[in-house]
């Protein structure tokens, strides 16, 4: 690099002969070295700065797309006096990814910036016994206290451990909220495997799909599935989001962009009211949902999930048609109600052992995604193909619904070809072979052009994006 830098700035370099040791000539290039590595220093700097500042663009748009929570804490001794400067440690359970800090002056610690998931707090203070609480849930935008953190006099090297959490008030936050966990939406059977099926369940939430428009009987997820939710009596000013960014499609306010499929979804929570600010796009009520992450340890999941119309009890009109007396097939049959829902899901941590993430604590990923195959009713369709003597370029026998001859008249001098026929030396092979991509007429109609019956059997596949 310094010969390169050398001969590049050699050309700017005023040579000066003084009486040093060496030599002019040896002055010369000194000072050519010299210039050289301010160069090399210029730029690697410049490259530094234009690396950081990419680094925070990227930064910035990554903390748009957070959802962050927060939790906090009291740590007192024997006599409920605060424990200034106590070292705090923050671990989550799953990914064993560390955070430390110290207590203040009144006792007081807080972690910001926290992803939803179960964390353990320890706290290991000079004269006292060490206490650590496991199991302490975060949910998604939730600053959640962990309450006073007692300690005990005695040695540092004695651990005090709270195995078993009790349930806890909300003190940090007046928001009127439900949490809902994966494990919720993976042990209840839902209908279609939409998420939105499962609001039905949450105080002050009512579903009105069910006979309407919106979002059909929930047999499959859709773009409407927010439509027939209502939270306290609200049907319009909802908002959903998915890992802290808007889905609703802005153009009509009531429809989404996607939903997540069921098995993809670590925590869903529905905020009712007195929610913080942070959440103003919308006053009626918002739903927010995060998506699983990997793990330290591998993980994954396969559902198959099937329906069928001979799964379901028959009608009271299909019963009360009864049965042919001679055949003994009954008169009325339940309509086609066929899905197929496929879904995978695959999570762990990324590492290299001996060689990068050997601790399985910095880099995890996780993918899913659900397919949903239907039957759809289907339908019968009446058009006109081309026969098989016009497919040779044969017109004579092709008649309008009038009676009269179809002319096919010369582009090239403008009059009918004779007898209505196209030479076979004007037809090109490529245009010949793209015609037989159409099926032969099936029936000949009358006082139509019409040859062709195609029944749709209704048949539908859909996949959902993967995430």
């Amino acid at each position: 690099m310094l010969s390169e830098f050398g001969v590049t700035f050699q050309t700017s370099t005023r040579s000066r002969e003084l009486p040093t040791e060496g030599g002019p000539l040896r002055h010369v290039y000194r000072k050519v070295g010299q210039n050289a590595f301010r160069g090399v220093v210029a730029m690697s700097l410049r490259h530094r700065a234009q690396s950081i500042c990419a680094l925070m663009f990227l930064s910035g748009c990554l903390f748009g797309q957070t959802v962050s929570s927060g939790l906090q804490g009291t740590v007192l001794d024997p006599a409920n006096a605060a424990v200034p400067n106590a070292p705090v440690t923050l671990i989550e359970m799953e990914t064993g990814i560390t955070r430390a800090t110290l207590t203040d002056s009144s006792g007081l610690f807080r972690f910001l910036d926290l992803a939803p998931g179960t964390y353990s707090v320890s706290v290991k203070a000079q004269g006292f016994k060490g206490y650590t609480q496991n199991t302490i849930v975060l949910a998604a935008n939730e600053t959640r206290d962990a309450g006073r953190l007692v300690l005990s006099i005695g040695a540092t090297s004695d651990t005090v451990t709270v195995t078993a959490e009790a349930a806890t008030i909300q003190l940090a936050s007046s928001e009127k909220s439900t949490a809902i966990d994966g494990n919720q939406l993976s042990n209840v059977t839902l209908r279609g495997r939409d998420i939105f099926g499962y609001l039905k369940l949450v105080p002050g939430v009512i579903d009105n799909s069910f006979g309407t428009t919106n979002a059909g009987n929930r047999d499959v997820t859709s773009p409407n599935a927010i439509r027939g939710i209502t939270i306290n009596g609200n049907t319009s000013a909802l908002n959903f989001s998915v890992d802290g960014i808007t889905d609703m499609d802005t153009g009509s306010n009531s429809t989404l962009h996607y939903e997540p499929n069921a098995d993809a979804v670590q925590e869903m929570k529905v905020l009712t009211s007195n929610y913080q600010a942070e959440f103003g796009r919308n006053s009626g009520g918002t739903i927010t949902v995060v998506t699983k992450n990997g793990t330290q340890r591998f993980h994954g999941s396969a559902v198959w999930n099937h329906r069928n119309e001979g799964f379901n009890a028959n009608l009271w009109q299909n019963n009360r048609n009864g049965r042919n007396p001679v055949t003994g097939i009954p008169n009325s049959y339940i309509s086609p109600y066929r899905f197929n829902v496929e879904t995978y899901t695959i999570g762990g941590p990324i590492y290299i052992p001996h060689h990068f993430n050997s601790a399985k604590n910095k880099i995890f990923f996780f993918w899913s995604q659900e397919y949903t195959g239907q039957f759809v009713t289907g339908g019968t369709q009446t058009k006109y193909t081309p026969t098989a003597l016009e497919r040779q370029g044969n017109f004579s026998q092709s008649f309008q619904n009038n009676g009269t001859l179809t002319a096919i008249t010369d582009p090239t001098t403008g009059t009918p070809f004779p007898g209505n026929i196209v030479p076979a030396n004007r037809i090109t092979p490529l245009g010949q072979a793209m015609l037989n991509f159409f099926p032969l007429p099936n029936f000949a109609g009358t006082g139509s052009q019409a040859n062709i019956v195609k029944l749709h059997r209704g048949r539908q596949r859909d996949a959902s994006p993967a995430q």
